[in-house]
């Protein structure tokens, strides 16, 4: 009988332990990743298409304060954007956050390599709009990023001050 209760207690203790950990993960569930309002963004070149893809991926790391993801889409971008035309300083900015895992870095790489995307973007869009996003207070004097989104998710504070900034611009 000892050995009975011992096991029900367990088992009641098991299912006790589970259901937290099942609710810790529905309230530590991030939504920084989660773009609402996303308007499909077609490009006249296929190469430059999939580094935009790449540098969703890298914003939207960074947006989690992700670093360790912020460096494998930076690689992935690095492969991306060794395909594209004129895409030299957009690779150098990107390398600069597949380099390190430390989030402060990367996030100064990742201004750098916003600029040079737009360069690599504007005039490349066939159908859709692209977000030109600005923060004021990133990097002592303001940062830009692009995004396919309307609504602003910081990838220079992520969740510390996810929706500071405005935007800036709408591409075309």
């Amino acid at each position: 009988m000892k050995i009975l209760k011992n096991g029900v207690s367990a088992l009641v203790i098991l299912t006790l332990t589970f259901s937290y950990a099942q609710e810790k993960i529905k309230l530590n569930h991030d939504h920084s990743k989660m773009e609402m309002k996303q308007t499909p963004i077609e490009f006249s070149n296929e190469n430059v298409a999939y580094a935009y893809e790449h540098y969703e991926h890298v914003k939207n790391d960074l947006v989690g304060s992700n670093p360790g993801d912020a460096q494998k889409g930076a690689e992935m971008l690095n492969e991306a954007l060794g395909k594209v035309e004129g895409a030299d300083a957009a690779l150098s900015a990107s390398q600069k956050i597949a380099a390190t895992d430390f989030l402060k870095v990367q996030r100064k790489a990742f201004s750098e390599l916003s600029t040079e995307m737009e360069a690599l973007l504007r005039g490349k869009i066939t159908s859709g709009k692209l977000y030109k996003d600005f923060c004021p207070m990133a990097l002592n004097g303001g940062a830009y990023w692009l995004s396919s989104v309307g609504d602003i998710r910081n990838p220079y504070y992520g969740a510390q001050m996810l929706s500071c900034g405005k935007v800036a611009e709408v591409i075309e």
